[in-house]
């Protein structure tokens, strides 16, 4: 048993918030959802038999074998430098399979310490072992959460992750040193929430404008609640992708910066962000028609089936992008109990298909730029290339050649007095969709080609100059 005097006294570390700004628990349990979606509905069972049992069963399913790992580059060179003259300890109330992973991984314990199915090595348990192990006052501890309060006193010397949960304004407990991380910020929300992607939803509008219902109070009223209510859908749909996708997103370089994956929003933030996300869209549904709230439902059933399955197979993912995208056209339509438009949505799942499709091309060619061969996580190769452009390029002009053959059909010469202005819509998309694969071909598309079209200048041109045709065809003659 070591002196308290002594500089031989080892340094005990923690796991979660502390040596990992995450909790393993929580990453465990995305691994298993990717690996094994069925088993999250099984949480509450072992989740009733403790929480010793519901860490060992999630360990058991959960293959970290390729798992990236967010440390706390900070404590980790520290414990790296005290190493050279004293042990190391890792004590966590992570499973033991987590723990030796990690130590296996850092190569900076001396011995590693985690929970099993039996114990749940937190609080006063993690004390009574230390104490077992190396005596009262004979070990330093770094902690950082309220259930290491139960065991700072027993240690010599008291060393704490400055957490947000604001640990060191809740105790007495002198601390020796402090290693302070930054708390979330407002825009690390606002990242988060992916509002710049609520553009697209401004689908949901086409039918309102088409429509022309602008003198119409409730279905204006109606038509912006439903955009609202898509919007939160949306960002809830987001979260939940970037955690599944949270060890696929360390690995890319660009998505790596995103809030969930850098840990700047950690995950049980973004777990009450999604709570606070679902409760306002239920709250908003009360306000709108039962149809829509159908759409809703099965927006959020499509984002998750794609999320959990679909994203892994080539082209039946583009196939569930451009779905997602026409609902939102199909949404609008029952908010406002518009005629269903065949044209709208035949237009819609073919100009929607060739952006999913690029944006996949997009993320070949920077793969291709990389010496990489395939996406991880999706099983596109760059070898596919050639076949997704010509397909992208193909279905593109087909939705023009869906607008051709609306301009021709009756419906077209009632509600416009100059019907033939609005054969110049055709050239125009179609020196767009070729503009847009050029941009993507030549690896200069480096976002979303959705919010691409609606940030760039000369997509924005184009679409005032078929708005002006537009309101041409209808007002001369």
């Amino acid at each position: 048993m070591a002196s308290a005097n002594s500089n031989s006294v080892p340094l005990c570390v923690d796991l979660d918030g502390t040596l990992v700004r995450s909790d393993m628990l929580l990453e465990s349990v995305l691994i298993m959802a990717r690996q094994d979606p069925w088993s999250l509905f099984l949480l509450p069972l072992w989740l009733f038999r403790g929480k010793s049992v519901l860490k060992h069963e999630v360990a058991m399913r959960c293959n970290l074998a390729d798992a990236v790992i967010p440390y706390n580059e900070e404590v980790k060179a520290f414990v790296e430098s005290e190493r050279q003259h004293r042990t190391t300890v890792l004590v966590t109330g992570s499973h033991s399979t987590i723990a030796d992973k990690v130590a296996n991984d850092t190569q900076l314990f001396d011995l590693v310490k985690g929970s099993d199915i039996d114990t749940n090595l937190t609080s006063h348990r993690k004390r009574d072992w230390l104490v077992k192990e190396f005596g009262e006052k004979g070990f330093d501890y770094i902690g950082n959460d309220t259930d290491d309060l139960n065991v700072w006193p027993a240690a010599r010397n008291a060393l704490v992750v400055s957490a947000p949960t604001g640990i060191t304004s809740k105790t007495n407990q002198t601390f020796t040193k402090v290693f302070e991380i930054s708390q979330s910020k407002a825009m690390d929300y606002f990242s988060l929430l992916r509002v710049h992607q609520w553009s697209k939803n401004v689908l949901v509008l086409v039918p309102f404008a088409l429509d022309q219902r602008f003198g119409d109070w409730s279905a204006t009223l109606s038509i912006l609640i439903a955009f609202l209510a898509m919007c939160l859908l949306a960002s809830l749909t987001y979260i939940v992708n970037d955690m599944l996708d949270l060890q696929a997103d360390r690995q890319n370089p660009t998505k790596a910066k995103r809030a969930l994956p850098s840990t700047r929003v950690s995950l049980l933030q973004g777990a009450k962000v999604i709570g606070l996300l679902l409760l306002a869209v239920v709250i908003l549904s009360f306000f709108l028609p039962a149809a829509f709230n159908l759409i809703l439902l099965s927006y959020a059933l499509m984002t998750l089936s794609y999320s959990f399955v679909f994203k892994r197979y080539v082209i039946l993912d583009v196939c569930m992008i451009a779905a997602l995208h026409t609902l939102r056209v199909v949404g609008g339509t029952v908010a406002i109990a518009a005629e269903w438009s065949f044209w709208l949505l035949a237009f819609s799942m073919f100009i929607f298909f060739s952006l999913a499709l690029a944006k996949r091309v997009a993320e070949l060619i920077n793969l291709q730029k990389d010496n990489k061969e395939r996406t991880i996580g999706r099983d596109y190769r760059v070898s596919d290339l050639p076949v997704l452009i010509a397909t992208g390029v193909s279905t593109g002009y087909l939705s023009v050649l869906i607008v051709a053959l609306y301009i021709n059909s009756d419906k077209v010469r009632v509600m416009y007095s100059t019907p033939e202005f609005l054969w110049l819509v055709c050239p125009i998309l179609m020196y767009w969709i070729g503009r847009l694969w050029m941009i993507t071909a030549r690896g200069e598309m480096h976002e979303d080609p959705i919010i691409f079209a609606m940030r760039d200048r000369t997509s924005l041109d184009i679409a005032g100059l078929v708005a002006v045709i537009v309101i041409a065809s209808k007002l001369v003659g």
